[in-house]
């Protein structure tokens, strides 16, 4: 019985993560003060939207083996940069996201264009890019906060829509569901996934592969920058310790839904329930009183369990298919 359990599930990924969710917010709902009420749920679904994109940021580049570290800087270069515009020019709002928007695809194109022309392994590259990015923020900016923004961006946060359930959030499921459609239903999305399952046999496949890993790192760079301009909303202002503490939950929040660091298998709705979990645990922690100074201990932990759940499902997959 206990065999038959771990068997499903290591093949359903999805379903040790509803059981986690379910045992957490029963727990939470009794001993957590306040889970349950409305101000905490709003708070915590605008977290969870955030969380959202920045784990299917990571996601977009796990797809194809690769990992991104840069993804935080990032965030941060791309906010910064919003939040200069809104402070200093009166743009219309969709001009101003999309510049966002675009600083932040930028961002990753560079990254991915270099890892392809230099060969230099990815986690070294993502790794100096970290350092590049978050040099040109505090370079130019000096560390000024931008925080002068227009009621009309502030909407983005204080918007509820459809019983109450914050634009936010809807935002961040309306991306997952483009980017599920991308990955499942159209054919680069299928070379992306075939890039990461074997490099290889994609390139004999006739794959373009290494303009995959470009496009990989620019959707990364893409949704990087859709986070940090959420990120700027939900503070009012902008900052640049955007996105400082992004990484751990961009790596847990994948790998917690059944998406494989070695690429090749994705889930973008278990990274949904992903950064749920990981947003849950974060403010259970602060609801039960825990000292924030030992946050980044519980999420290290988390990933290493995450990890483990990775490793134990890959060996459960090469056992099934031999």
């Amino acid at each position: 019985m206990l065999a038959n359990m771990k068997k499903k599930l290591l093949a359903g990924d999805l379903i040790g993560i509803l059981i986690i969710l379910a045992v957490i917010i029963t727990l939470l709902g009794f001993f957590g003060e306040g889970f349950l009420s409305s101000y905490n749920l709003e708070n915590l679904s605008k977290t969870i939207a955030v969380t959202i994109i920045v784990g299917l940021s990571q996601l977009a580049v796990l797809s194809i083996g690769h990992l991104n570290l840069a993804l935080g800087a990032m965030g941060c270069l791309t906010g910064m940069f919003t939040g200069f515009l809104l402070q200093s020019y009166q743009l219309p709002l969709v001009l101003l996201i999309l510049l966002g928007l675009s600083a932040g695809a930028l961002a990753g194109f560079i990254q991915g264009l270099f890892i392809v022309r230099t060969k230099i392994n990815p986690f070294i590259v993502t790794l100096a890019f970290v350092s590049i990015f978050m040099g040109l923020v505090t370079g130019i900016t000096k560390g000024e906060v931008f925080s002068m923004q227009p009621d009309v961006f502030k909407l983005i946060n204080t918007t509820n829509v459809f019983f109450g359930i914050p634009l936010l959030l809807i935002l961040s499921l309306a991306i997952a569901a483009v980017l599920s459609i991308l990955f499942f239903k159209t054919v680069f999305g299928r070379q992306l996934l075939a890039t990461g399952s074997n490099l290889k046999a994609a390139d004999f496949a006739g794959i373009n592969t290494l303009f995959i890993v470009v496009c990989a790192h620019t959707i990364s760079g893409f949704l990087a920058g859709a986070a940090g301009i959420l990120q700027i909303s939900r503070m009012g202002s902008a900052t640049p310790t955007i996105g400082t503490d992004w990484l751990l939950v961009s790596f847990a929040a994948p790998i917690l839904g059944g998406t494989l660091l070695s690429g090749g298998k994705v889930s973008v709705l278990g990274t949904i329930l992903g950064a749920a979990l990981m947003s849950i645990i974060v403010n259970g922690l602060f609801l039960l009183d825990v000292s924030q100074y030992w946050f980044q201990t519980f999420i290290g932990g988390i990933l290493l369990a995450s990890y483990g759940i990775d490793k134990l499902r890959r060996v459960y997959l090469l056992q099934k298919q031999s």
